[in-house]
Protein backbone atom coordinates (compact mmCIF):
# COMPACT_ATOMS: atom_id res chain seq x y z
CA UNK A 1 0.00 0.00 0.00
CA UNK A 2 2.74 2.27 0.84
CA UNK A 3 3.95 1.66 -2.98
CA UNK A 4 0.19 2.39 -3.87
CA UNK A 5 0.30 6.07 -1.94
CA UNK A 6 3.89 6.82 -3.76
CA UNK A 7 3.14 6.39 -7.05
CA UNK A 8 -0.55 7.63 -6.68
CA UNK A 9 -1.69 5.01 -8.70
CA UNK A 10 -5.56 5.62 -8.29
CA UNK A 11 -4.83 8.92 -10.12
CA UNK A 12 -3.28 7.09 -12.96
CA UNK A 13 -6.13 4.49 -12.75
CA UNK A 14 -8.99 7.44 -12.88
CA UNK A 15 -7.33 9.14 -15.93
CA UNK A 16 -6.69 5.77 -17.99
CA UNK A 17 -10.22 5.20 -17.36
CA UNK A 18 -11.73 8.43 -18.25
CA UNK A 19 -9.34 8.10 -21.57
CA UNK A 20 -10.56 4.59 -22.22
CA UNK A 21 -14.33 5.37 -22.20
CA UNK A 22 -14.18 8.45 -23.91
CA UNK A 23 -14.82 10.69 -21.31
CA UNK A 24 -12.69 13.29 -23.23
CA UNK A 25 -14.11 12.75 -26.68
CA UNK A 26 -15.29 16.56 -26.95
CA UNK A 27 -12.17 18.16 -24.68
CA UNK A 28 -9.22 16.37 -26.63
CA UNK A 29 -7.29 19.48 -25.53
CA UNK A 30 -7.74 19.19 -22.05
CA UNK A 31 -7.46 15.27 -22.28
CA UNK A 32 -3.43 16.19 -23.40
CA UNK A 33 -2.80 18.54 -20.60
CA UNK A 34 -3.83 16.14 -17.76
CA UNK A 35 -1.86 13.22 -19.36
CA UNK A 36 0.94 15.69 -19.96
CA UNK A 37 0.35 16.80 -15.84
CA UNK A 38 0.70 12.97 -15.11
CA UNK A 39 3.65 12.32 -17.10
CA UNK A 40 5.87 14.98 -16.38
CA UNK A 41 5.62 15.37 -13.03
CA UNK A 42 8.30 13.64 -11.61
CA UNK A 43 6.42 12.79 -7.88
CA UNK A 44 4.02 10.85 -9.48
CA UNK A 45 4.01 7.26 -10.72
CA UNK A 46 7.43 5.30 -11.83
CA UNK A 47 8.46 4.56 -15.53
CA UNK A 48 6.13 1.75 -16.60
CA UNK A 49 3.07 3.53 -14.46
CA UNK A 50 3.77 6.81 -16.92
CA UNK A 51 4.68 4.56 -20.53
CA UNK A 52 1.18 2.81 -19.88
CA UNK A 53 -0.59 6.28 -19.34
CA UNK A 54 0.65 7.19 -22.79
CA UNK A 55 -0.32 3.80 -24.77
CA UNK A 56 -3.46 4.48 -23.15
CA UNK A 57 -3.96 7.80 -24.47
CA UNK A 58 -2.58 6.75 -27.80
CA UNK A 59 -5.08 4.26 -28.27
CA UNK A 60 -7.91 7.04 -27.27
CA UNK A 61 -9.94 8.00 -30.93
CA UNK A 62 -9.17 11.29 -32.64
CA UNK A 63 -5.73 11.53 -30.60
CA UNK A 64 -3.01 12.69 -33.18
CA UNK A 65 0.47 11.19 -33.96
CA UNK A 66 1.81 14.63 -33.69
CA UNK A 67 0.21 14.87 -29.80
CA UNK A 68 1.39 11.03 -29.33
CA UNK A 69 4.49 12.74 -30.30
CA UNK A 70 4.72 15.14 -28.02
CA UNK A 71 3.55 13.45 -24.98
CA UNK A 72 6.40 11.10 -25.42
CA UNK A 73 8.96 13.68 -25.95
CA UNK A 74 8.17 15.68 -22.75
CA UNK A 75 7.39 12.52 -20.82
CA UNK A 76 10.80 11.49 -21.95
CA UNK A 77 12.41 14.30 -20.85
CA UNK A 78 10.95 14.74 -17.66
CA UNK A 79 12.06 11.11 -16.60
CA UNK A 80 15.81 11.76 -17.80
CA UNK A 81 16.41 15.35 -16.16
CA UNK A 82 13.84 14.84 -12.76
CA UNK A 83 13.12 11.36 -12.16
CA UNK A 84 10.38 9.59 -11.38
CA UNK A 85 8.62 8.25 -8.24
CA UNK A 86 10.42 5.10 -6.63
CA UNK A 87 9.81 1.80 -8.26
CA UNK A 88 11.75 0.01 -5.99
CA UNK A 89 12.88 0.56 -2.33
CA UNK A 90 16.17 1.08 -3.60
CA UNK A 91 15.10 3.64 -5.92
CA UNK A 92 15.20 7.48 -4.69
CA UNK A 93 12.61 9.89 -5.93
CA UNK A 94 13.33 12.27 -8.88
CA UNK A 95 16.64 9.61 -9.94
CA UNK A 96 16.37 7.03 -12.59
CA UNK A 97 18.18 4.00 -11.61
CA UNK A 98 20.05 2.02 -14.34
CA UNK A 99 16.59 -0.71 -14.15
CA UNK A 100 15.03 2.41 -14.78
CA UNK A 101 16.45 3.60 -17.96
CA UNK A 102 15.79 0.28 -19.63
CA UNK A 103 12.76 0.46 -18.77
CA UNK A 104 11.90 3.57 -20.38
CA UNK A 105 14.00 2.65 -23.36
CA UNK A 106 12.08 -0.45 -23.62
CA UNK A 107 8.47 1.35 -23.15
CA UNK A 108 9.80 3.98 -25.98
CA UNK A 109 9.97 0.35 -28.63
CA UNK A 110 6.52 -0.35 -26.82
CA UNK A 111 4.77 2.37 -28.02
CA UNK A 112 7.17 2.51 -31.30
CA UNK A 113 5.18 -0.92 -31.89
CA UNK A 114 1.57 0.74 -31.17
CA UNK A 115 2.54 3.48 -33.88
CA UNK A 116 3.06 1.27 -36.51
CA UNK A 117 0.05 -0.41 -35.90
CA UNK A 118 -1.71 2.98 -35.46
CA UNK A 119 0.01 3.66 -38.96
CA UNK A 120 -1.89 0.62 -40.74
CA UNK A 121 -5.04 1.70 -39.18
CA UNK A 122 -5.39 -1.42 -37.23
CA UNK A 123 -6.18 -0.07 -33.94
CA UNK A 124 -9.01 2.68 -35.38
CA UNK A 125 -10.32 -0.54 -36.48
CA UNK A 126 -10.71 -2.47 -33.45
CA UNK A 127 -12.12 1.06 -31.58
CA UNK A 128 -14.85 1.59 -34.92
CA UNK A 129 -16.01 -2.09 -34.14
CA UNK A 130 -16.21 -1.50 -30.22
CA UNK A 131 -18.08 1.85 -31.01
CA UNK A 132 -20.30 -0.12 -33.37
CA UNK A 133 -21.26 -2.79 -30.67
CA UNK A 134 -21.69 -0.83 -28.03
CA UNK A 135 -24.52 1.27 -30.05
CA UNK A 136 -26.07 -2.47 -30.69
CA UNK A 137 -25.69 -4.07 -27.93
CA UNK A 138 -26.53 -2.44 -24.28
CA UNK A 139 -24.97 0.56 -22.82
CA UNK A 140 -21.96 1.03 -22.67
CA UNK A 141 -18.52 3.09 -24.04
CA UNK A 142 -15.42 0.38 -23.15
CA UNK A 143 -13.94 1.16 -26.58
CA UNK A 144 -10.19 -0.49 -25.68
CA UNK A 145 -11.09 -4.30 -25.68
CA UNK A 146 -9.19 -6.41 -23.32
CA UNK A 147 -6.19 -4.27 -24.34
CA UNK A 148 -7.49 -1.78 -21.84
CA UNK A 149 -7.27 -4.78 -19.06
CA UNK A 150 -3.53 -5.53 -19.52
CA UNK A 151 -2.69 -1.93 -19.86
CA UNK A 152 -4.46 -1.44 -16.44
CA UNK A 153 -4.37 -4.25 -14.42
CA UNK A 154 -1.65 -3.32 -11.90
CA UNK A 155 -4.19 -0.93 -10.68
CA UNK A 156 -7.24 -3.10 -10.80
CA UNK A 157 -5.54 -5.94 -9.27
CA UNK A 158 -5.17 -3.62 -6.29
CA UNK A 159 -8.79 -3.20 -5.86
CA UNK A 160 -8.88 -5.98 -3.13
CA UNK A 161 -6.30 -4.95 -0.82
CA UNK A 162 -6.66 -1.05 -1.02
CA UNK A 163 -8.12 1.22 1.58
CA UNK A 164 -11.24 2.88 2.00
CA UNK A 165 -10.20 6.06 0.63
CA UNK A 166 -8.60 4.46 -2.78
CA UNK A 167 -11.45 1.90 -2.72
CA UNK A 168 -13.74 5.03 -3.07
CA UNK A 169 -11.65 6.33 -5.69
CA UNK A 170 -11.04 2.91 -7.77
CA UNK A 171 -13.92 0.98 -7.42
CA UNK A 172 -16.07 3.73 -8.27
CA UNK A 173 -15.54 3.65 -11.64
CA UNK A 174 -14.81 0.95 -13.04
CA UNK A 175 -16.22 -0.26 -16.16
CA UNK A 176 -17.01 -3.30 -18.10
CA UNK A 177 -14.37 -4.56 -20.33
CA UNK A 178 -15.10 -6.10 -23.44
CA UNK A 179 -14.72 -9.64 -22.32
CA UNK A 180 -17.20 -8.82 -19.50
CA UNK A 181 -19.94 -7.41 -22.26
CA UNK A 182 -19.46 -10.14 -24.57
CA UNK A 183 -20.42 -12.86 -21.88
CA UNK A 184 -23.46 -10.78 -20.43
CA UNK A 185 -24.49 -11.01 -23.96
CA UNK A 186 -24.75 -14.72 -24.57
CA UNK A 187 -25.67 -14.98 -20.82
CA UNK A 188 -28.34 -12.78 -21.03
CA UNK A 189 -29.45 -14.12 -24.89
CA UNK A 190 -29.47 -10.16 -26.43
CA UNK A 191 -30.58 -10.10 -29.44
CA UNK A 192 -28.99 -8.11 -31.91
CA UNK A 193 -25.04 -9.20 -30.05
CA UNK A 194 -22.55 -11.97 -29.70
CA UNK A 195 -25.43 -14.07 -28.92
CA UNK A 196 -26.66 -14.06 -32.65
CA UNK A 197 -23.37 -15.70 -33.37
CA UNK A 198 -22.61 -18.27 -30.82
CA UNK A 199 -22.74 -21.76 -31.38
CA UNK A 200 -25.20 -23.09 -28.70
CA UNK A 201 -25.21 -26.95 -28.35
CA UNK A 202 -28.30 -28.39 -26.42
CA UNK A 203 -27.22 -32.02 -25.29
CA UNK A 204 -31.58 -32.38 -25.09
CA UNK A 205 -32.19 -32.09 -28.89
CA UNK A 206 -31.13 -34.32 -31.24
CA UNK A 207 -30.80 -34.80 -34.72
CA UNK A 208 -30.25 -31.25 -36.99
CA UNK A 209 -30.45 -28.65 -35.34
CA UNK A 210 -32.05 -25.44 -36.51
CA UNK A 211 -30.00 -22.82 -34.47
CA UNK A 212 -32.35 -19.87 -35.01
CA UNK A 213 -35.39 -21.93 -33.66
CA UNK A 214 -33.37 -23.15 -30.69
CA UNK A 215 -31.78 -19.77 -30.03
CA UNK A 216 -34.99 -18.24 -30.21
CA UNK A 217 -36.47 -20.76 -28.04
CA UNK A 218 -37.85 -19.31 -24.71
CA UNK A 219 -37.45 -22.09 -22.89
CA UNK A 220 -33.58 -22.05 -23.26
CA UNK A 221 -31.88 -23.40 -20.25
CA UNK A 222 -30.56 -20.10 -18.09
CA UNK A 223 -26.93 -19.69 -17.85
CA UNK A 224 -25.62 -20.48 -14.23
CA UNK A 225 -21.89 -21.62 -14.79
CA UNK A 226 -19.41 -19.69 -17.45
CA UNK A 227 -16.17 -20.70 -18.61
CA UNK A 228 -14.25 -17.66 -20.25
CA UNK A 229 -11.04 -18.53 -21.88
CA UNK A 230 -8.69 -16.23 -23.87
CA UNK A 231 -6.32 -16.98 -26.44
CA UNK A 232 -3.72 -15.36 -25.78
CA UNK A 233 -2.71 -13.12 -22.79
CA UNK A 234 -4.62 -12.92 -19.47
CA UNK A 235 -4.50 -10.33 -16.42
CA UNK A 236 -5.81 -10.82 -13.12
CA UNK A 237 -7.97 -7.20 -13.83
CA UNK A 238 -9.89 -8.58 -16.19
CA UNK A 239 -10.65 -12.03 -14.71
CA UNK A 240 -11.87 -9.22 -11.96
CA UNK A 241 -13.99 -7.60 -14.22
CA UNK A 242 -15.79 -10.90 -15.41
CA UNK A 243 -16.97 -11.02 -11.80
CA UNK A 244 -19.09 -8.35 -12.66
CA UNK A 245 -21.54 -10.49 -14.55
CA UNK A 246 -23.29 -12.12 -11.57
CA UNK A 247 -22.73 -15.50 -12.43
CA UNK A 248 -20.10 -18.63 -11.21
CA UNK A 249 -17.26 -17.87 -14.07
CA UNK A 250 -14.05 -19.31 -14.33
CA UNK A 251 -11.69 -17.98 -16.44
CA UNK A 252 -8.84 -19.51 -18.28
CA UNK A 253 -5.88 -18.03 -20.57
CA UNK A 254 -3.02 -18.95 -22.74
CA UNK A 255 -0.89 -16.67 -20.67
CA UNK A 256 -1.19 -14.57 -17.12
CA UNK A 257 0.55 -11.52 -18.37
CA UNK A 258 1.52 -8.62 -15.39
CA UNK A 259 2.07 -5.22 -16.98
CA UNK A 260 5.51 -5.42 -16.57
CA UNK A 261 5.73 -8.09 -18.88
CA UNK A 262 3.12 -7.18 -20.95
CA UNK A 263 5.25 -4.08 -22.12
CA UNK A 264 8.41 -6.03 -22.29
CA UNK A 265 6.56 -8.08 -24.93
CA UNK A 266 5.48 -5.08 -26.95
CA UNK A 267 8.91 -3.68 -26.97
CA UNK A 268 10.51 -6.68 -28.44
CA UNK A 269 7.66 -6.54 -30.95
CA UNK A 270 9.21 -3.72 -33.17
Amino acid sequence: MNEVASRDIPQFYELETSLATGSYKSDLAKAKQDVLELTTDPSKGNVDDKVRLVMVYMLSPSVTNTDVDEVLNQMKEALETKGSAPSTEESTRGILTKQDRLRLDNGIRAIEYLKKIRSMRMIPMVIQAEESSSRSGPASSDMLTSFMARATNQATGLLAKATDRLGTMMMGKIHKHRATIVVENICEMRPNTEDDEYLYLDPHVRGDIDMASLRNNVTRAPVREVIAFMIGGGCYGEYQNLQMVGRNVTYGTTEMVDPGTFLNYLGKLV
